[in-house]
């Protein structure tokens, strides 16, 4: 078997760092070779090789990769793989190689004694924060592959949301994209050809006519400017939708609105369900749970008033009371389910199921409300369409002195 050449950093025995360069087998031969010189590794890189693609290791890590890849580290450990073997394996792996790069740090991380959850936090910051609280509690409680396999759970759940919204909308947003097209060919080679029809008399039509027909002129005189005003628009709104305060913004917005601002709830009243009763059924004590519940919803009105609750619990409230004084709005059927669960020492298990129930009446909701994003793209096509036919119609029309 061909030598690699590996890159290592090791503390000698008075505890200095050491650098350098060795050729082995394997990482595992690297180690035993720096371990019988005396030296302790606590980093061992394999040299890169060029791969066919350069530019993959910068691929952009998507949600479903994150939680795949936290779903296969959760399984690993579940078959009784030891967590630097575990991700051994990851690191390993070729279908994300930027993903694959940051899990040899986390190995590295680990082998110089850094705790996993804090290794996470800092090489995988693209991981949501219920993650690596929830790994956090793992080590805690001895129960990682557990928390693990809970967090891939509720990731998996959110990546499945947004693939039916994606998926429900992809239809919509081509109409749109083909009816815009078509509705800037007709400004820029219908209307103005009524312009020349029309004449002088044009000062006899309709003020909606002569709207419509001035801007079909001008858009058929500055078309390349149009054209890049259209093009610099998209890229605008692009980069305004990928800033966090114009996400924070716009989440606002929908939350204050009848039917997106119950949905989200919803779904934020799931997430937190599942959240906490995921942390109480692996033995994290309430307080601590409620903590963690927090640091899932993305709402920060909702998260003040889980502050609330959770400082209430802590003056002796009993949670399902806290809930219903913090927040009057939260869903009634929770508080029984919390009510029951805690009476029968359950309650862990009860907020899971409500998770559930919420998760699934969410899912429902998110279809109905996509299911309208047909209809609108097409009435909102057709109502342009219909203006402007109606105005070259005025417009003719106009030209005429009709007796009844």
């Amino acid at each position: 078997m061909s030598n690699i050449t590996y890159h290592y950093r090791a503390l000698d025995k008075q505890g200095g760092d050491i650098v350098g360069v060795l050729d082995a087998v394997n990482e595992k031969d690297v180690y035993n070779k720096l371990t019988a010189r005396g030296l302790s590794p606590y980093e061992v890189t394999a040299k890169r090789e060029k791969t066919a693609n350069p530019f993959s290791q910068f691929r952009r890590v998507r949600s479903k990769d994150s939680s795949r890849y936290l779903r296969q580290l959760a399984i690993l450990l579940s078959a009784n793989v030891t967590v630097l073997d575990a991700l051994t394996t990851l690191s390993k792996s070729r279908a994300h190689p930027l993903l694959a790069e940051n899990t040899r740090k986390v190995i590295s991380d680990l082998r110089a004694g850094k705790k996993l959850s804090a290794s996470l936090e800092e090489r995988l910051p693209q991981l949501p924060v219920y993650v690596f609280r929830l790994a956090d509690l793992g080590e805690a409680t001895g129960s990682l592959a557990k928390t693990l396999s809970d967090a891939a759970d509720r990731m998996e759940y959110e990546e499945r949301i947004r693939a039916d919204i994606k998926s429900a909308l992809t239809y919509p947003l081509f109409l749109m994209l083909v009816g815009g097209t078509i509705i800037i060919l007709m400004f820029i080679f219908v209307v103005p050809r009524f312009a020349t029809l029309l004449g002088p008399n044009i000062e006899k039509a309709p003020w909606i006519s002569r709207t419509v027909i001035e801007f079909g002129l001008w858009m058929q005189t500055n078309v390349f400017g149009a054209f890049a005003m259209v093009v610099l628009s998209v890229v605008a709104g692009i980069m305004l939708f990928r800033s966090e305060r114009v996400k924070i913004g716009a989440r606002k917005m929908l939350e204050k609105m009848p039917l997106a601002g119950s949905l989200i709830m919803k779904s934020e009243i799931g997430g937190w369900c599942r959240t906490v009763g995921v942390a109480i059924d692996n033995k994290a004590q309430l307080i601590d749970a409620l903590r963690l519940g927090e640091t899932g919803t993305r709402s920060q009105d909702f998260r003040n008033n889980l502050e609330q609750v959770r400082r209430r619990v802590r003056a002796g409230r009993p949670l399902e009371e806290a809930l219903a004084e913090a927040i009057p709005d939260f869903d009634p059927i929770v508080y029984d389910l919390i009510r029951t669960g805690r009476n029968a020492g359950a309650l862990g298990e009860m907020l899971i199921f409500a998770a559930g129930q919420f998760e699934q009446e969410t899912k429902e909701r998110t279809k109905q409300l996509t299911a309208l994003a047909e209809p609108i793209a097409i009435v909102g096509i057709a109502m342009i369409v219909a203006a402007v036919v109606i105005s070259i119609v005025l417009a003719m029309t106009s030209l005429y002195d009709f007796d009844f």
